[in-house]
C-alpha cells in the first residue's frame, strides 16, 4: 500500500502539476510565505497585524514543505500520498473479503484520485478523519512504549490536521469519542486517547494566537446569510417588525440592503437566491468580513436564536428550505471552485498545461455533473445505509464492531454542521462526508455482488 500509494501521488501530480488551486488556494499560500516573517516578529517582541478569513492550519503544513523545498508542488505530493495511504487502509478493514475488487473501485474513480491534488480543506478533513478511524480501530497489545508514544502521537497530529482544515468539523467529537469508549481497552488509554484527540483540537487555536494572526468568525457569514433569507421572506406585521432587524449591528439600513440581496437571483427566480454563494460579504460593504468579524460570532447567533422567538414561522420555513438545499432534495449540490486554472494564475506555479491535465481535471467534473449520485446527499446516505445494512446481515457483525457504522456516524455529525450553519450549498463542503459514506459502498459491493451470485447458484 505504501508503494501504491506513492505512484498514485506521483502519478496524480505529474498530470495535474503543481495541483488544482483556486481563490482560497492563492490566499493560504500567501499567508504560508508570511509565516516566517511572521514567527521572526513574534520573537522579535513586534508581531505583524495579520488576519485571516480562511483556516490557518493548512498555512503551516504548506509553509513547511516551502521552507524545505521551495514549491507548494511538495505540499501537493504529501497530501496526495496520505489521501491515498489512510483510504487504502480504511478499505482494507472495510472490506473483509474481495478486497482487491475494492481497492480498483477506488483507485480507477475521479471522484478519489482526482481530489488527492485539490488544494482545499476538505481534503485535510479527509486525512484527518481517516487517519483518526484508522488509529482509534487499531489495537494496541504488544506495543513497547516507543510505540505507543508515537501512537498518541499519530492520534493528535490527526486530530489537529481533521480539525484545523475546516473549522466545522469539531461536531464529530462525539461520534470519535463514543469509538474510544467502544474500541480502545482499559481506562488508561481511553483517557489517553480522548486527552489526544481534544489536544489536537486545542492546538489550532493556540497556535494563532501564539503567532498573533487574528482568525476572523467566517462561521458568522452563514447566520447573517440566513437571517438575511429569512427577512426578505416574510410579509406583513413580521417583515415591519424585523425590517431594520441586524442594523443596529450593521449600520442604519443594512437590513434592507441584505434583503434585496437575497431577492436577487441569476434566473429571476427567488429561491434560486438561495444557492448563490453567499458573496454578499464582499458585494455590500456593511457586511464585509471585517464587519462580521467585528461584531462577533457570539452576538450574530444571539440575534439568529431571537429571530426564531420574534417570527418562528417564517424562521422555521427557511431553516426547511436551506435545510433541503443542503441534503440535495431540491435542487442539487453544485460544483463551483473546480475550475482549470483559476483566475489564470497558474504559470506563476509552473502549471502543467497539458492535454493529460485537461483530461485529468474534466473527469472529476464528469463524474460529479454526469451522474445522479454525488450531488444528492440525502441519496448517498440512503444507499451507504442500505449497503451497510446488508453487508451486516451477511457477514452477521455486531453494529457496534463495525466500522462502516463508525463512517456513517462520522459523516452524518460532520454534514449535519452544514444543516445549522452554511456558506453554500457546494460539493466541496460535502464531499468529506461523501467520500466516508462511499468508502463504506465500495467496500460493501463486491462482497454483496459476490454473496448475491452464491445465492443465485444455489
Amino acid at each position: 500500500m505504501l508503494i501504491a500509494s506513492l505512484l498514485m501521488a506521483v502519478i496524480c501530480l505529474c498530470v495535474s502539476y503543481p495541483g488544482n488551486l483556486y481563490s482560497d488556494s492563492y490566499g493560504r499560500i500567501e499567508l504560508a510565505g508570511q509565516l516566517p516573517g511572521i514567527l521572526r516578529g513574534v520573537l522579535a517582541g513586534s508581531p505583524e497585524a495579520i488576519s485571516s478569513w480562511n483556516t490557518v492550519t493548512p498555512c503551516y503544513f504548506i509553509a513547511l514543505f516551502q521552507a524545505l523545498t521551495g514549491n507548494v508542488a511538495t505540499f501537493t505530493f504529501v497530501q496526495a500520498f496520505f489521501f491515498f495511504f489512510t483510504s487504502l487502509l480504511l478499505i482494507r478493514r472495510l472490506a473483509a473479503s474481495h478486497r482487491h475488487a475494492a481497492y480498483a473501485l477506488y483507485i480507477l474513480n475521479p471522484l478519489f484520485f482526482c481530489v488527492s491534488v485539490y488544494h482545499e480543506t476538505g481534503i485535510g478533513v479527509v486525512i484527518g478523519l481517516s487517519g483518526l478511524l484508522v488509529l482509534l480501530n487499531a489495537g494496541q497489545e504488544g506495543m513497547s512504549r516507543p510505540d505507543k508514544l508515537l501512537y498518541f502521537f499519530l492520534i493528535t497530529l490527526a486530530s489537529f490536521v481533521a480539525f484545523g482544515f475546516r473549522a466545522n468539523t469539531f461536531t464529530v467529537m462525539p461520534v470519535l469519542l463514543l469509538i474510544v469508549f467502544l474500541r480502545q481497552g482499559g481506562r488508561p488509554h481511553k483517557i489517553l486517547c480522548a486527552a489526544c484527540l481534544f489536544l489536537g483540537l486545542f492546538l489550532n487555536s493556540l497556535f494563532p494566537r501564539l503567532l498573533r494572526i487574528d482568525t476572523m468568525s467566517s462561521v458568522s457569514l452563514g447566520f447573517v446569510w440566513e437571517m438575511g433569507e429569512n427577512i426578505a421572506s416574510m410579509s406583513g406585521t413580521d417583515y415591519e417588525r424585523n425590517k431594520d432587524y441586524l442594523d443596529d449591528l450593521f449600520g442604519e439600513g443594512a437590513t434592507g440592503r441584505l434583503c434585496g440581496w437575497t431577492e436577487g437571483s441569476d434566473d429571476g427566480d427567488k429561491p434560486g437566491a438561495i444557492r448563490r454563494v453567499a458573496s454578499f460579504s464582499w458585494e455590500l460593504p456593511d457586511f464585509s468580513r471585517e464587519a462580521i468579524s467585528g461584531v462577533g460570532l457570539g452576538k450574530i447567533f444571539g440575534k439568529y436564536l431571537a429571530l426564531f422567538v420574534r417570527a418562528p414561522l417564517p424562521s422555521i420555513r427557511t431553516k426547511l428550505r436551506f435545510a433541503g438545499y443542503v441534503l440535495g432534495i431540491c435542487p442539487a449540490l453544485s460544483l463551483q471552485e473546480w475550475d482549470y486554472d483559476r483566475w489564470e494564475r497558474g504559470k506563476e506555479y509552473g502549471m502543467s498545461d497539458s492535454r493529460a491535465r485537461h483530461r485529468f481535471m474534466s473527469a472529476y467534473r464528469v463524474a460529479v455533473n454526469r451522474t445522479f449520485f454525488p450531488l444528492r446527499p440525502w441519496l448517498v446516505l440512503l444507499v451507504s445505509v442500505l449497503c451497510v445494512f446488508f453487508k451486516l446481515r451477511m457477514t452477521g457483525e455486531r453494529v457496534r464492531d463495525s466500522l462502516d457504522c463508525q463512517l456513517i456516524l462520522v459523516s452524518v455529525f460532520y454534514y449535519g454542521a452544514f444543516l445549522l450553519n452554511t456558506q453554500s450549498m457546494e460539493f466541496r463542503y460535502f464531499y468529506p462526508a461523501f467520500f466516508l459514506l462511499a468508502l463504506t459502498v465500495t467496500g460493501s459491493i463486491p462482497g454483496l455482488i459476490a454473496y448475491a451470485i452464491r445465492r443465485f447458484r444455489k
